[in-house]
């Protein structure tokens, strides 16, 4: 697969996102998307991992192939810790998050909340913790895809 084919297909967990986010209002399908779209967005990583690792050697595709989920988490962080409420740009703000809603949210923000003082608290530090977790959860599958098939391709 051609290598700009692989850099253009880093943006379908963007689009899952963002996907997720507008039919969560919608009562039936919002819900099924939210628990059926990560696990998809999930599989999908799996593989294009597995392309990326046949173009690339180990780090140069890691930092590829998730780097655009890093440049979302820097600016989500940058928006977050940046600044006041009247200097957070909304259309940013809301681009940097949609690489982490690809992300089974679910599971991961049981671990989330566990950085709050406070028990059973959603606050800023369980959001943030959220994002991190969501990108090492997505790195984590594009380097578990990129190992299969490195050892796939041993054989």
């Amino acid at each position: 697969m051609k290598r700009w084919i692989l850099i253009s297909l880093t943006l379908v967990p963007f689009i899952a996102g963002h996907i997720i986010n507008s039919t969560l209002a919608i009562p039936v399908l919002g819900i099924a998307l939210y628990y059926v779209l990560p696990l998809l967005t999930t599989v999908f990583w799996f593989w294009l991992a597995r392309q990326y690792a046949r173009n690339w050697r180990t780090i140069p595709a890691l930092l590829i192939g998730n780097g655009a989920g890093i440049f979302a988490l820097f600016f989500d962080l940058w928006q977050r810790t940046g600044g006041s409420d009247s200097t957070i740009n909304l259309t940013l703000a809301y681009v940097s998050q949609l690489f982490s809603n690809s992300a089974p949210t679910y599971l991961l923000a049981k671990v989330a909340v566990l950085f709050e003082k406070q028990p059973n608290f959603v606050g800023e530090r369980s959001i943030i913790a959220l994002h991190i977790l969501s990108v090492l959860y997505m790195a984590g599958v594009f380097f578990m895809g990129m190992m299969w098939e490195k050892k796939q391709h041993k054989r």
